[in-house]
């Protein structure tokens, strides 16, 4: 659940194996920082195979795989987008491709662009998604890196909001497929670590998914809300020193292990 603030930890954790974790889809596991959670004797990871974000970044360079992951493999099957990466991406493409045709989770087209695209980003940051946060923050007008508060008010453009707010928007904005819970998950766990080592605030941040809005449909009874920003709220006012990450990774684990029902 913790990430720690070194540039491996932040690349492989919170942007290769948190950035496309959705749907169905454990990227951590498809990378490799987590371990596989269904038998798969065929299957081997991202990181066991060499393939990183400049390998990635690479991939998304070769035009004919690219027009192919823009439009080529529109109403296609699956299979054409394995058969892209083995004719065009080389031996990287090619055990891409592997890795895709033996993990045992869903896969899509989309998903692939996603990773070679997403990439590309961090290639002006020497590829370290850590140095993308660190870039973010001082263009936000914070100069401490890691930010000892994200609470902190910053101004985008002229609407004034909270610098973690701030990142994740710019998550949203620059990454392809991300959204607004895969934002805030990209950065929370390890705001979490840097909270545990003393490093900084309590913060807000957490992932709004489907388990987490069951469980506070099914137990909060009306009174506690749903929605993230009214959550956070009703958590801080009860709880100010503990982040709501916590809780919110407690109600994922219940429910994924099914110790509460849903």
């Amino acid at each position: 659940m913790l990430i720690p603030d070194t540039d491996e930890d932040l690349t492989w954790h919170a942007f290769l194996g948190h950035s496309l974790d959705m749907q169905g889809f454990r990227a951590a596991e498809f990378v490799g920082v987590d371990p596989l959670t269904k038998a798969a004797p065929k299957f081997r990871s991202l990181q066991a195979r060499g393939i990183g974000v400049p390998e990635l970044a690479a991939l998304w360079g070769i035009p004919a795989l690219r027009e192919h992951l823009l439009t080529g493999c529109i109403n296609t099957p699956f299979e054409t987008t394995l058969g892209a990466l083995k004719a065009a991406g080389h031996a990287t493409g090619d055990s891409l491709a592997d890795a895709l045709r033996w993990f045992p989770y869903v896969k899509s087209h989309w998903r692939v662009r996603a990773y070679l695209e997403n990439s590309t980003v961090l290639e002006r940051h020497g590829f370290s998604f850590r140095r993308w946060l660190e870039a973010v923050c001082r263009s936000l007008g914070e100069t401490r890196f890691p930010p000892p508060d994200f609470r902190l008010t910053v101004k985008v453009g002229k609407v004034e909001t909270t610098l973690e707010r701030a990142i994740r928007l710019r998550l949203e904005h620059d990454f392809y497929r991300v959204g607004p819970a895969i934002a805030a998950y990209m950065i929370a766990d390890w705001q979490l670590w840097l909270w545990r080592e003393g490093r900084t605030a309590v913060f807000d941040s957490y992932k709004q998914d489907a388990f987490h809005q069951a469980f506070v449909n099914t137990f909060g009874r009306g009174v506690v809300p749903v929605e993230q920003e009214a959550f956070t709220t009703w958590w801080s006012s009860r709880y100010p020193a503990i982040p709501v990450r916590l809780a919110n990774e407690c109600i994922w684990l219940g429910v994924e292990l099914k110790t509460v029902k849903v």
